[in-house]
């Protein structure tokens, strides 16, 4: 192998090569049965003995309802212990676990359904609607985690009760290199987001690394709050690596300034996993203050960069020796690098973690390149998923001639081996983690009778890390204003995908000779 790829730790073996749901299952059925493996924002608990009974009893149900090994389940579900009971259930008889933002409009929801076609959907009242809106096109049974049962669905503690718990029950047999357990959304730059596929020997690896001492040390001595959104692999991972090494699992639906704060008092957190913009709210909220908040040992944060400026805050506020960086994404399951435990080194995202491997390479001509040469980075290894559902061309795009994945990100890495991302041939815009097609909110504004065209860019916002600003060309004769339009994509995309940075209005939107939109043009009109 060339010294110009980085490697990380090999496999260990620390955990089986079978399935997630026999892993999971058979280190749930040795713990003890007392012990107290979630907690959620209500205080109700969930211990080792009630988290095995419960995850069999769904996984039985869900057999007897006709769910089998290979078809896929939907969640539409803000955070909560039903979720995860849900995910543990899937991997037990062998389904596709699909995730979704609850936030999504019926028109983003058909979009996810044509392409995954779920046979059972586990959401709220609050998005029942879209679902129900979308049942004469798709007829899948419906659970809801919070609302009696009706004519339309079913309540989802009267399902759980309705399986039986078999003390010989065992999950089901399976490929792990071949069958996925997950199927998460990346946005990418045409279009809507991604399906993307990964399987249970992807989430293996993701479980190793983030249970290595050396890298995120998830253990049995520490108490994780679990509010980064079950839908993103950020924080399905955190969640089912806490069941993984009976770390005590704090849940917390979504971020309330005072819920989250007081969470963390009253739990101890040990150890946070979190995104840019939480970090800031640490740092500048007077609300911090009044609580207490020493607990807190370690930080690791990913989603987007930090600057120094904030992490020497951080670390002054939580009295801690270093914030550690993660860099990753939902395509290698997670994080492909992570600055190792008690080290500080300001502005990189870290080391190669364990089972893979990355290159930088020249983004035009594949030439990879040394030490402080700065290209795309490009990853392979055991995390990596394995392709994008009903995508064949862009998955088959995805990838490199020698099996790299290509990332998009630009960066390098030093003399030690430190990696440094500093750009992104992507175009994706971050916020508060949630990743936004521009090509999306373009595709949507172009078909308002008064938009010609329009290019879309991600703008710096300091709570929110980037904001969507929309450039527009009016159609000849027709007049339509800021509010409009930003009322217009409100009303059809989720919450994080609205144009919080406003609409400018040009003569024309700046184009490669090839039609591409000329994105760093648009940023030089601002």
């Amino acid at each position: 192998m060339s010294d110009f790829v980085k490697v990380g730790p090999l496999d260990n073996y620390d955990l089986p090569k079978k399935s997630l749901g026999n892993i999971f299952f058979e280190r749930i059925k040795k713990r003890n049965a007392n012990r107290v493996a979630i907690v959620d924002w209500t205080g109700e608990e969930l211990n080792y003995g009630q988290l095995l009974q419960s995850t069999v009893k769904l996984a039985t149900r869900m057999t007897k309802l006709g769910v089998k090994k290979g078809d896929i389940i939907t969640i539409l579900s803000q955070n909560s212990t039903k979720c995860i009971l849900t995910v543990l259930a899937g991997f037990y008889i062998g389904a596709k676990v699909n995730p979704l933002n609850p936030d999504y409009t019926p028109g983003e929801l058909k979009h996810f359904f044509e392409v995954c076609r779920p046979v059972l959907v586990f959401c709220t009242r609050k998005n029942v609607g879209n679902v129900l809106q979308l049942k004469d096109l798709f007829p899948v049974n419906i659970i809801l985690y919070d609302t009696e049962t009706s004519d339309a669905f079913e309540n989802f503690d009267n399902f759980l009760e309705a399986g039986t718990f078999d003390p010989g029950f065992s999950p089901i047999e399976l490929d792990p290199e071949e069958d996925v357990a997950l199927i998460l959304t990346s946005s990418g730059t045409t279009g809507f987001p991604k399906s993307v596929q990964l399987t249970h020997a992807n989430l293996r690896v993701t479980m190793l690394y983030i249970g290595d001492p050396y890298f995120l040390d998830v253990n049995e001595n520490e108490t994780l709050l679990a509010f980064l959104p079950f839908f993103h692999i950020f924080g399905v991972a955190i969640a089912l690596a806490s069941m993984m090494y009976a770390a005590k699992l704090v849940v917390l639906e979504k971020i309330v300034p005072d819920r989250f704060l007081s969470l963390i008092q009253h739990h101890r957190v040990t150890k946070l996993f979190t995104v840019p913009p939480v970090l800031l709210f640490l740092v500048k909220s007077p609300l911090v203050r009044k609580y207490d908040l020493t607990s807190i040992t370690d930080v690791l944060c990913g989603a987007a960069a930090v600057s120094k400026e904030v992490e020497d805050l951080v670390e002054a506020q939580l009295k801690i020796s270093c914030v550690r960086q993660v860099y990753g994404m939902t395509e290698v399951s997670g994080a492909a690098t992570v600055i190792p435990k008690n080290v500080k080194k300001h502005g990189s995202s870290g080391k190669v973690v364990t089972g893979h491997q990355i290159k930088v390479c020249n983004p035009e001509t594949g030439k990879t390149l040394g030490v402080n040469e700065f290209g795309e980075l490009r990853i392979k290894g055991g995390g990596v998923m394995k392709g994008y559902l009903g995508k064949e061309k862009e998955t088959e795009e995805a990838f490199d001639e020698e099996g790299y994945l290509r990332t998009g990100d630009l960066g390098y890495y030093d003399e030690e081996g430190f990696f440094f991302i500093v750009d992104r041939l992507k175009e994706i815009i971050k916020y508060k983690g949630f990743q936004v097609s521009p090509a999306e909110l373009e595709n949507l504004l172009v078909q308002h009778e008064a938009v010609k065209d329009a290019g879309v860019i991600g703008v710096p916002n300091e709570r929110a890390g980037e904001v969507p600003l929309a450039f527009v060309v009016k159609q000849p004769n027709e007049d339509v204003c800021e509010e409009e339009l930003v009322r217009y994509i409100a009303e059809n995309v989720c919450v994080q995908k609205r144009l919080y940075g406003g609409v400018r209005f040009i003569e024309e939107i700046p184009k490669s000779s090839s039609g591409k939109i000329l994105r760093r043009k648009l940023v030089n009109l601002l």
